[in-house]
């Protein structure tokens, strides 16, 4: 059986309603080759395009990515044992020096 629009009708509303909810801040996209949704960001920040299987999990992407766009940047963290220079933005599990003995 061959592929036609209409099969994908509602995804293809889905992700228009997307669209109109997030305004002009992404460019929301029914991918049918792909069965998968994208989102494009159109702010100045350089945001990778989001992707997922279903308009919901897309929703959520854009929404986290949104909050991290807002939040200020983050300052950076050093762990916390004196023998170790690690130093990230955020914490993160590594391994430490052993310390001497």
């Amino acid at each position: 059986m061959a592929w036609d629009v209409r099969d994908d009708h509602d995804q293809y509303g889905l992700a228009r309603q997307l669209q109109q909810r997030h305004r002009s801040r992404w460019l929301v996209m029914w991918g049918p080759g792909s069965r998968a949704y994208f989102a494009f960001y159109r702010g100045q920040a350089h945001v990778f395009p989001l992707s997922a299987p279903t308009g919901q999990q897309l929703h959520r992407q854009i929404l986290r990515t949104e909050a991290a766009l807002a939040s200020p940047a983050p300052t950076g963290w050093n762990c916390p044992d004196p023998c170790c220079s690690w130093t990230l933005t955020q914490p993160a599990f590594h391994h430490c020096p052993q310390r001497p003995t």
